[in-house]
């Protein structure tokens, strides 16, 4: 595309900038209006995909990994024998997707808001329940940890695309701070688990410090002088080190940078928020009478879950993140609202005897009995993610959004990491084809379903779609994650495209 300037001869063309050409013509002439000396703070860059979202353009991609726990029921989850790839039921009964086709409960459909992926393996050489820090990072889990940093980090952090927002990335969780490969999403550089946040006042703090909730003018003074008394400790920080700088070597000098990458990050903490057309910050979450497994947590799970997924939609409404990961519990209390047995992990997923649907492929008719309480549950970890896309959709956020939800097994029984249940969810920008359901190949020749840990066996991996979301989002990479046989790494999952 070509801008133009006029001068006292013929029209000459102006070739636009390197930063100029990916932005939509909207934001482009609010920038120019503004100067481009202002175009690199974050804040500017907020107000103009307020613009672009006044203007009904494209806003910026916005991802969000979830997991569910105990695998699925698969006999009520695949495609059944009428369906085809654009045209399926989801409400037939005990079906588990459902909610996604629940216009009464959710104000609308959500079925052509869906890619639901089945056949796809997470190729963790682990046991099932080690396997969630495969889900983002698309490793093998050696030592109890993955070997690279997980998706959301890649995106937001190590290609900066976290860099506009206040917070780069926010991982959240429900019912366990632990940093266990099975009990983690985030992870950095050299899979180094990062800490989740579970308790729903402090993920408000977080995220919302700075906003005033209301016509409040004593809380507005307040923050506006511990902005400026961060500001000025920020100021002097970047003195120091600049000054530093000219004193030690090359490579103290590598390092200081380092902690001014850190200062950058931390000075976002004390600007003026703003957010885009949709921002309406929520109040603070009252606290919950506990928030932790074994600790008496279990039945506000069902509570905390809600608030988390209000505070992910209202945030990225108010454009404060781009990348965020919720890691789900599950309902193991007495008289749960499901009425499951009390023990969701003993009672549901691991009585569960699947057909040969459900049973990685090998024989057997399985126990029809069983599949009904572990759909059960699957269909209530959807309805979370259907009241996420609610918000979203609420905010005007969702078709900028890509919801990529997973559980750690597929056929939780069997500890079996094949068949996983995978869901991408939201509009994507229009970067995946949605409102479809898929398979990926088989995994073994009809001739030997029991091909798995031979050469026979051919896993369709989580990294091929890990690769496809990276290159929805713009990175040229054409591998993701550490396996065994670099092959997996390679390739993405043509066909989400």
């Amino acid at each position: 595309m070509t801008s133009y300037r006029r001068t006292g001869l013929p029209m000459i063309r102006k070739p636009l900038s390197p930063f100029e050409k990916h932005l939509s013509p909207s934001r482009r002439s609010f920038l120019k209006a503004i100067g481009a000396g202002l175009a690199a703070f974050p804040l500017i860059d907020m107000l103009a995909d307020s613009v672009a979202q006044a203007a009904g353009e494209e806003l910026p991609l916005k991802f969000i990994g979830i997991y569910h726990p105990h695998g699925v029921a698969a006999e009520h989850w695949v495609m059944r024998g009428t369906d085809t790839e654009t045209s399926f039921d989801l409400g037939f009964a005990n079906s588990s997707l459902q909610p996604f086709d629940d216009a009464a409960t959710y104000g609308k459909s959500f079925k052509d808001k869906i890619l639901a992926i089945e056949g796809i393996d997470l190729v963790s050489g682990a046991n099932g329940h080690d396997t969630a820090g495969t889900i983002l990072t698309g490793s093998v889990i050696a030592n109890t940890k993955p070997s690279n940093i997980s998706l959301d980090q890649f995106l937001a952090v190590e290609k900066g695309l976290g860099s506009a927002t206040r917070i780069a990335s926010v991982p959240l969780g429900v019912g366990t701070d632990e940093m266990a490969s099975g009990v983690t999403l985030s992870f950095g550089p050299g899979g180094t688990a990062l800490p989740k946040v579970i308790d729903p006042s402090k993920a408000f703090d977080l995220l919302f410090s700075g906003f005033v909730t209301g016509n409040d003018p004593n809380a507005e003074a307040i923050l506006a002088r511990q902005r400026a008394n961060g500001k000025s400790l920020i100021d002097f920080l970047n003195a120091d080190v600049n000054r530093l700088k000219t004193r030690v070597a090359a490579r103290e000098k590598q390092k200081l940078d380092q902690h001014l990458t850190s200062i950058r990050e931390l000075e976002k903490q004390f600007e003026a928020p703003t957010g885009g057309a949709s921002c309406s910050p929520p109040s603070k979450p009252a606290p919950f009478p506990a928030i932790k497994m074994y600790n008496g947590g279990e039945p506000y799970f069902d509570g905390i879950t809600n608030v988390m997924i209000d505070l992910i939609a209202q945030a990225m409404a108010c454009d404060i993140v781009r990348f965020a990961t919720l890691y789900m519990s599950d309902l193991s209390y007495a008289a749960n609202p499901l009425g499951l047995p009390a023990d969701n992990h003993g009672g549901v997923a691991h009585t569960y005897s699947g057909s040969s649907i459900g049973s990685n492929g090998q024989p057997g008719d399985g126990s029809p009995e069983t599949w009904v309480p572990l759909a059960k549950f699957n269909k209530y970890s959807y309805s979370k993610i259907a009241l996420l896309m609610q918000k979203l959709d609420a905010v005007q956020m969702l078709d900028s959004s890509l919801i990529y939800a997973s559980s750690d097994m597929g056929n939780p029984s069997l500890h079996s990491t094949r068949n996983v249940p995978t869901l991408i969810a939201g509009g994507t920008n229009g970067k995946f084809r949605m409102g479809r359901r898929i398979k990926a190949k088989a995994d073994c020749p009809e001739s030997d379903v029991w091909c798995e840990g031979k050469t026979t066996y051919s896993p369709t991996p989580n990294n091929k779609l890990l690769l496809s979301i990276a290159q929805a989002f713009g990175q040229e990479v054409e591998s993701f994650g550490t396996q065994t046989n670099a092959s997996l790494t390679q390739g993405a999952l043509e066909e989400v495209f």
